[in-house]
């Protein structure tokens, strides 16, 4: 796998004409609008070319019917009414197919959205955490909208490149059928060649959009980190870093676009002489008296000229036509992936018993893909059991699978070996909503959104009355905070909880634990980011969420575990030590060094 495609992440290849047909699959439920929206778009097309005819060959329907010194108002009259009708015609084809066109188009797009989101949620975190958030938003909105001119721009001019020209090309006919040979080869040439040109000098494309989102990517995460950056004073190799990245992505887009515009200058010139020589054959057609040089002449070279532009149809927007190709394939490679579980449990009639146990689970990230593989077990034949309404806590080095944990527990990855259960049924034979209901989660990176305070909370049971909101905030030591603010829960929290302070944000993070009311709860790292005089006001929190309940902690500071009913000290996703905060202390391995070193370090602060 190369650097740019473990950057951005999978990328389907499958051919143009299989995205072609899954892309067509979405347009399904609206094929009897999109059928309209084609026909009103050949309507169009052929009204205009008959509004030019008509207004061409009026000049000499009325030299022909003229008499000297009399204006001959019926012969005017009779050809502005055909030149109002069509025209009108023309008005609303256009409306009905722009409407209509675009309406599919964009509803096509909410649904692909939607499809994308949804395909997402399954692979979070296992696959999602090995794509940047700035080319997974450039997926979801670039890309969706790279999509929209395949419905409102490739298909209808594709069908009308065929069908106008061969309704032009009939009247033709009936005019003079040597005119069809002389105009067909500029038509099919306009059809057929000039798309080809357009590929064979632009590129794929897949390198340019692949690099667009290495750019993405790159933007996002220079907003996200200015402020190190800055107190870095790394501006200006991020810089530099930038414009690197933006060349490497304009060359690919220069090549592209660059066909494009070599592509519409030879349309031009294809333009040109195809009217030439629908004019020479027509000047010689009626020096032989076999078409009218007043009338018939005048209409051929104005209805060709209208052929010949909407035959460039396809070519004008091949190239759009390609990026939505692209753009589909890096969203269909990101929903096409397996998700890292399966949800194949059926639900239970009896609730589970709020007990934990791990039999002999190892686990190694990513085995599957040796571009991520950390190359070692996190763990290796693990296993432990928590009694229901046990506290237990979880300490030790950092890397040693104290998280991971929690994260096969949550089914966000499922063991190589071994089995996870709670009380006597797997993990396996949830549902995994139904598994959700057995966990409340607080982190030490529980993420705020960018709503209300209220909303926040609310995630942990959305059905929730803002009484139980209350009751929730109140529980988590937040209310009379909230309560000072001057939009009360209705504040804003900010984007990633910029308005509230670090406790703020944990309280926020308990409340929803509250109002989730689950058996089970899931502590890592809760209060490892919080001062000390923080942290005691939250663990006060903390104690009242957990009380009754079967708790797994995992903690970096010691202090906030010792009341644990059993701790256990994991090095190298083993257990190294176990037992109370007490028997730890005497047996003084591990567990009794940090303990006195992080005691030494609180007291220093206290003393500042």
């Amino acid at each position: 796998m190369s650097t740019l495609e473990a950057t951005v992440g999978p990328v389907s290849q499958a051919s143009n004409w299989q995205v072609m047909r899954r892309l067509m699959g979405y347009m399904r439920p609206f094929n009897a609008t999109m059928a309209v929206s084609l026909v009103a778009r050949v309507t169009k097309i052929t009204s205009q070319a008959a509004l030019l005819g008509i207004a061409a060959a009026s000049v000499g329907i009325y030299i022909e019917a003229a008499e000297p010194g009399v204006v001959n108002w019926d012969v005017i009259w009779t050809q502005v009414r055909w030149i109002a009708a069509v025209g009108t015609l023309v008005g609303l084809a256009s409306y009905l197919e722009n409407y209509t066109g675009h309406y599919v188009a964009f509803r096509i797009l909410s649904e692909l959205r939607d499809r994308f989101y949804y395909a997402m949620l399954p692979l979070a975190p296992a696959r999602t955490a090995k794509l940047q958030s700035g080319d997974a938003v450039s997926r979801v909105m670039t890309d969706c909208e790279r999509i929209e001119p395949f419905y409102a721009h490739t298909i209808a001019p594709a069908v009308a490149a065929v069908a106008v020209p061969t309704l032009l090309l009939s009247w033709c006919w009936t005019v003079e059928p040597s005119l069809v040979w002389v105009l067909l080869p500029f038509y099919v040439a306009c059809v057929f060649l000039l798309p080809w040109l357009v590929a064979k000098l632009g590129g794929d494309g897949v390198h340019y959009r692949a690099q667009l989102g290495v750019l993405n990517a790159f933007v996002a995460d220079s907003i996200q980190g200015v402020r190190d950056t800055v107190a870095f004073g790394y501006e200006q190799e991020r810089a530099r870093e930038l414009r690197e990245r933006g060349a490497a992505m304009q060359a690919g887009q220069d090549r592209l676009y660059g066909a494009d515009a070599i592509q519409r200058a030879l349309s031009e010139v294809f333009v040109t002489v195809g009217v030439l020589a629908a004019t020479w054959w027509g000047i010689e057609l009626a020096l032989a008296g076999r078409i009218n040089a007043l009338t018939d002449l005048p209409a051929v070279i104005a209805v060709s000229i209208v052929g010949f532009y909407v035959s460039q149809g396809p070519a004008n927007y091949y190239t759009d036509f390609r990026v939505a190709m692209i753009a589909a394939r890096r969203l269909f490679g990101m929903m096409d992936q397996p998700p890292a579980v399966r949800d194949a449990g059926v639900p239970a009639t009896v609730a589970a018993e709020p007990s934990l146990h791990f039999s002999r689970v190892s686990f190694e990230y990513d085995a599957d893909d040796a571009s991520w593989s950390r190359q070692r077990k996190v763990l290796d034949d693990f296993s432990l059991d928590i009694a229901p309404g046990r506290r237990v806590a979880l300490v030790g080095p950092s890397g040693t699978g104290k998280s991971t944990l929690i994260n096969l527990l949550l089914r966000q990855w499922d063991p190589q070996q071994g089995e996870i259960r709670i009380g006597s049924r797997p993990v396996t034979q949830f549902t995994l909503a139904e598994l959700q209901q057995q966990f409340a989660v607080v982190s030490q990176r529980s993420f705020i959104f960018n709503e209300t305070i209220a909303e926040n909370i609310r995630m942990g049971r959305y059905e929730a009355t803002q009484a139980e909101i209350e009751d929730a905030a109140r529980q988590a030591g937040l209310h009379d905070w909230v309560r000072t603010l001057p939009k009360g829960y209705e504040s804003p929290a900010g984007e990633r909880g910029s308005k509230l302070s670090g406790g703020q944000r944990q309280r926020v993070a308990i409340a929803r634990a509250v109002l989730k009311n689950a058996p089970i709860v899931l502590l890592d790292e809760a209060t490892s980011s919080l001062d000390v005089e923080t942290e005691r006001s939250v663990l006060e929190a903390l104690h009242r969420l957990c009380r009754g309940r079967t708790t797994l902690t995992i903690a970096h500071r010691l202090s906030t575990i010792v009341e644990s009913d059993e701790i256990l000290v994991m090095i190298d996703g083993r257990i190294a030590e176990r037992g109370t905060h007490e028997a730890l202390m005497r047996q003084g391995g591990w567990y009794a060094r940090m303990f006195e070193i992080q005691q030494d370090e609180v007291d220093a602060k206290l003393a500042v």
